[in-house]
């Protein structure tokens, strides 16, 4: 296996021996392969006889959804969003249906934290929440990250970006990767809180894996995949710990407008009880919106994250993330921070193109094959750099490479870049050898239970997007070149190349393909898919200062109204495909949404009561 060297890493080097979990579904991580004594060369064991041969059944119609709102139908009707207009605030009623002393819009890992940890410090709670369970995206997803600050840190001798820990150090690296361009006290503020926040959950009753701490110091030859948190029983652990402090939550029961008095004080939200009652709940000290972003609402995208509207080829199915909270931020003058900064996966499949729709599901047979190291061009035909996400020598740089390879690949005209390949194409799957989300979904993953049923097997995913015709199958390259709008000769002509090197056995690329991944382009059929980046969450959002407090356009505290992640911004730099670092934040997707209700909640506290 070839080390890392080959990547060309950048200056962020010297993560050399350390690394941060980041945001991404634990069904992608793999038991490790000696648990299964797999022959070599074959990918996981994903037919009921053991043997290589599969038998794919029928395509569903659906993404099976489970019963507990985990999943949503794969339907137009569940992604209803796609208006930018800011929501008005209500009036004060003249009677209210609740009375608390703080609402939280969001059961989700940020939703969860934020009711938990203001109950716990004295407040009567109300949490509504739009599905009908607690978790949100959360729920699925499978890592959080912290870069220090963390007590169990200290076992390992681990803190970045030196030890001890510095959360000055920190946020000094942070700035610098953000081009000075976010808040610098917010970031003081997650570098000093974000290790705290863990070891509250740990208090509350989140037990992370196997006992392991929620860092990872990579040793050589290691993967991140075999550490995964399982946040989905970290946010059971804290809905359990809300109920024990007298949170009320109220499931199906969507917010629909912020409540602000006659001198600009939010006092109370209304929300659709059961989806059918207009309900007015009161909020004496203040309403904290949790309750995501923006990912699958696509004229919000489309005015404050351009890069993503274009060159993002999908979004992926989530139980939320249409802008709700957002726009009744921008209803009461709300400022947004974060600017066209969003956070990407490789291997976003562009189903919308072919008829289908924008947001897919994360990982399926499709979005997984697209990951692999096959012949990569733009739509000149010109070759684009591959992302090496196999472990070797660093496990820490080698995450970079899933939101890396996401702007490589958006950034060419067009915003699509083509994936090709040819008949043998399975045969060659075992020697890519990629590792973190990239490996192919089989029924012997980890958390395979996260994963719709029809998707438990890759070949299913991969028949889904033959059939739409999302992955081109055509018995000759100029069809192939034609079908996928390719000027003539473009398509054939960067073939041939590519054939040139794989027949010398030496990719003459800048960036090129080590040996054992050059494999030639000449067996019909011939396959071919545009893609792009895979939007999994919003980095623009509301402008809040260090207390999580929501900043107006007027530059003044809005009273009354908090904000956590992902709702907010600031949490990283503007202009950004990925918004790193580490893929979209300081703590990982999922770990800023929890560190984000944690400080919501203490801040609600100091500052109202």
């Amino acid at each position: 296996m070839a080390a890392l060297e080959n990547k060309g890493v950048s200056r962020r080097d010297f993560l050399t021996g350390a690394a941060a979990l980041a945001g991404g579904l634990a069904a992608v991580s793999a038991i490790p392969a000696a648990a299964h004594a797999e022959e070599a060369g074959v990918i996981g064991d994903w037919a009921a006889d053991g043997s290589k041969a599969v038998a794919v059944a029928p395509s569903k119609d659906t993404n099976a959804s489970a019963s507990d709102g985990t999943y949503r139908e794969h339907d137009a009707a569940a992604f209803p969003a796609n208006d930018a207009t800011a929501i008005e605030p209500r009036k004060v009623p003249d009677a209210w249906d609740y009375e608390c002393d703080v609402v939280v819009v969001g059961a989700g890992g940020g939703g969860l934290n934020a009711a938990a940890r203001a109950a716990e410090l004295g407040a009567s709670v109300i949490c509504v929440e739009s599905m009908a369970s607690w978790g949100g995206n959360a729920q699925s997803a499978g890592m959080c990250g912290i870069l220090g600050g963390y007590s169990k840190q200290e076992e390992k001798r681990f803190a970045f970006p030196s030890y001890p820990f510095d959360p000055k150090a920190l946020t000094d690296w942070a700035m610098d990767e953000y081009h000075y361009a976010a808040d610098p006290k917010l970031i003081y503020k997650i570098a000093c809180e974000g290790g705290h926040s863990l070891d509250w959950m740990a208090d509350c009753g989140v037990k992370w894996r196997l006992g392991e701490v929620p860092v990872y110091v990579a040793p050589k030859n290691s993967t991140l995949d075999h550490h995964v948190l399982k946040m989905k029983d970290a946010t059971d652990a804290m809905y359990d710990y809300g109920v024990s402090k007298g949170v009320e939550f109220i499931f199906r029961c969507p917010a629909e407008a912020l409540v602000q008095d006659e001198t600009g004080r939010i006092v109370g939200l209304v929300a659709k009880q059961d989806f059918q009652h207009e309900v007015y709940i009161h909020a004496s000290k203040g309403v904290i919106l949790t309750a995501g972003g923006f990912c699958n609402n696509k004229a919000l995208l489309d005015r404050y994250i351009p890069t993503a509207a274009m060159g993002c080829a999908s979004s992926y199915l989530v139980g939320g993330e249409t802008g709700e909270c957002f726009r009744m931020g921008l209803g009461v003058g709300a400022d947004v921070s974060g600017f066209n900064s969003s956070a990407s996966f490789d291997g976003g499949v562009d189903w919308q193109a072919e008829g289908g729709q924008w947001a897919r599901f994360l990982y399926d047979g499709m979005t997984q094959l697209s990951r692999q190291p096959w012949l990569t061009i733009d739509r000149a035909g010109n070759r684009l750099r591959y992302m090496d996400s196999r472990v070797g020598e660093d496990g820490a740089n080698a995450i970079y490479a899933l939101g890396d390879l996401a702007t490589i690949q958006m950034v060419p005209p067009g915003h699509r870049s083509y994936i090709i390949f040819d008949a043998n194409y399975e045969d060659h799957l075992a020697g890519f050898a990629q590792e973190h989300c990239r490996k192919l979904i089989t029924p012997d993953l980890e958390q395979i239970d996260k994963v719709p049923e029809h998707y438990r097997d890759w070949h299913h995913g991969v028949q889904d997007a033959i059939d739409a015709d999302v992955l081109k199958r055509r018995d000759t390259l100029e069809e192939l070149e034609a079908d996928l709008g390719f000027a003539k000769g473009v398509l054939t002509d960067a073939v041939a190349k590519w054939n040139e090197c794989c027949e010398k056995g030496e990719d003459d690329f800048l960036y090129p393909m080590p040996p054992e991944w050059l494999h030639a382009i000449t067996t019909p059929p011939f396959y071919g898919c545009r893609i792009g980046g895979n939007l999994y969450g919003t980095k623009a959002g509301l402008l809040i200062n260090d207390q999580m407090q929501v900043v107006g356009t007027n530059g003044l505290v809005i009273p009354g109204l908090y904000a956590g992640w992902h709702t907010a911004g600031g949490a990283c730099g503007e202009n950004s495909y990925i918004g790193d670092p580490i893929l979209g934040s300081l703590m990982g997707d999922v770990g800023l949404a929890f560190c984000g209700g944690y400080l919501c909640g203490t801040s609600v506290i100091d500052n109202e009561f």
